[in-house]
């Protein structure tokens, strides 16, 4: 009977449905209680187990509930413990846990992409890339006693992620409680991972000499964008020359340079990018330099333009902001918003492996780009259906399929699907807005007697 249920629910939304099949095969309760156990230090384990508060906090995330409050009333007397007792093990989350979280999504995920060969090309042709990038936490509510008679909004954290632009998934993060952190030492944990023969793209917050050495331990390519005072440089045996334009018309000129190692004591060979810009940058350079490593192979041209892409991940993250609901102003405290946003990057994972298999499988001439506000809009508005109509034990099923399975499942839906429903709308650049007159004396206007003169 419930297939038959979900037979009729994948008709009419196939993306709600996909993406709660999906949910299940990644927030099994006891893949997630397990990855609970792996890292927590000091937080036991009690009557709430962390499947639970996962499963309380993920609707809040989707904008499927309104707050944490109607969550908890929704699963009524499944939770077990009260209200209090939730938001104490809300807020003793510990930064670790919620980093694992993403790998472990990460892990479920990727041999989906793998199997339904749905990897995309990345900005450096024959590189796998990723890339790095943080963020600060939006203030929350003052909620916190000592900060109830600031003004200064309170910072819960500090997040730090690693894009892995083939797949197009977040697959590892690191978070720290101190807004105030140093990225260099908050992305350590996720330097502990890296690939060999990898590229990893970061801004200038992450180029320093200790750093770069991490990443000749491992075997991996770096491309960075030099700070003004780090690392410590010099000139080698090239003077810079012009070696050609990037895709938007910028200059770029390349010269060999050595960068010092201070744990090695040692200097090591380095190619050093500039690139003088058609169009300043947002805080308004006209010129960036980049550090490498990348072989002479790799022209300096594509490695300018490569950098350019690396925007890709701050559209994810803006996407997360947009779509979602991951950062959740009454959690004050450091733990519940770190999770709450580490929720955030596993739910748009689980959103973009949706559409990438939706774009994959579906018949026809398949829309290039798929909006996740839409996708994100079918999934909230569906989820109470889904939920009354079909057992949550029944999801199970789809856990327990093996790979090949589980995209044979996801090609039946698939190729009945309508993606024109979920097709992006890109609009036109802006125009400028008209120069205004003064509203000195007249605060307000009839539209209507401005409607009416229009036809006189």
């Amino acid at each position: 009977m419930f297939d038959d249920v979900i037979e009729r629910f994948a008709r009419q939304a196939p993306a709600a449905t996909l993406f709660r099949a999906t949910f299940a095969r990644v927030f099994s309760a006891e893949k997630l209680d397990q990855v609970f156990r792996e890292h927590k230090q000091r937080q036991v384990e009690s009557e709430l187990l962390f499947s639970t508060l996962v499963e309380l906090l993920a609707p809040v995330v989707s904008r499927a509930k309104r707050s944490v409050n109607a969550s908890y009333v929704e699963m009524g007397d499944r939770i077990g413990v009260s209200k209090a007792a939730v938001y104490e093990k809300l807020q003793g989350v510990e930064p670790q846990v919620s980093a694992a979280l993403v790998r472990h999504a990460a892990q479920e995920l990727t041999p989906l992409h793998d199997q339904a060969q749905s990897l995309a090309e990345g900005p450096l042709p024959g590189f796998h890339v990723f890339v790095i990038d943080g963020k600060r936490l939006d203030g929350t509510e003052h909620r916190i006693e000592e900060t109830r008679f600031l003004k200064s909004a309170p910072l819960p954290g500090t997040v730090l992620a690693l894009y892995d632009t083939q797949r197009e998934l977040f697959v590892e993060a690191a978070c720290d409680p101190d807004a105030y952190v140093c990225e260099r030492q908050a992305v350590l944990p996720v330097l502990e991972r890296l690939q060999a023969g990898g590229v990893y793209m970061a801004d200038r917050n992450f180029c320093d000499g200790p750093l770069i050495e991490r990443f000749l331990d491992a075997g991996a390519y770096y491309l960075l964008r030099q700070h003004g005072r780090s690392p410590r440089w010099r000139q080698a045996t090239s003077r810079r020359k012009r070696v050609g334009t990037d895709d938007q018309g910028g200059k770029v000129y390349e010269q060999a340079i050595e960068v010092y190692l201070p744990h090695r004591d040692e200097w090591v060979a380095a190619r050093r990018i500039t690139i003088e810009l058609t169009e300043p940058t947002r805080d308004g350079a006209w010129v960036i330099h980049l550090i490498s490593n990348l072989p002479q192979t790799v022209s300096a041209a594509a490695l300018a333009n490569a950098y350019r892409k690396r925007w890709t991940i701050e559209t994810s993250l803006g996407h997360i902001a947009q779509a979602l609901n991951a950062e959740i102003n009454t959690l004050a405290y450091p733990g519940a918003a770190l999770l709450s946003f580490c929720l955030g990057l596993v739910l748009f994972n689980l959103v973009r492996t949706l559409e990438k298999l939706l774009l994959h499988y579906a018949r026809g001439e398949a829309e290039p780009s798929l909006s996740h506000y839409y996708l994100a809009s079918e999934i909230a508005e569906t989820s109470k259906g889904l939920q009354i109509a079909i057992d949550p034990t029944h999801w199970d099923q789809y856990a327990q399929m093996t790979v090949r399975q589980y995209l044979a499942f996801v090609k039946r839906v698939a190729e009945r699907a309508d993606l024109r429903k979920y097709k992006k709308n890109v609009r036109g650049p802006k125009r400028p807005p008209p120069k205004r007159k003064s509203g000195k004396g007249k605060a307000h206007v009839s539209t209507h007697r401005i409607l009416m003169a229009r036809k006189c």
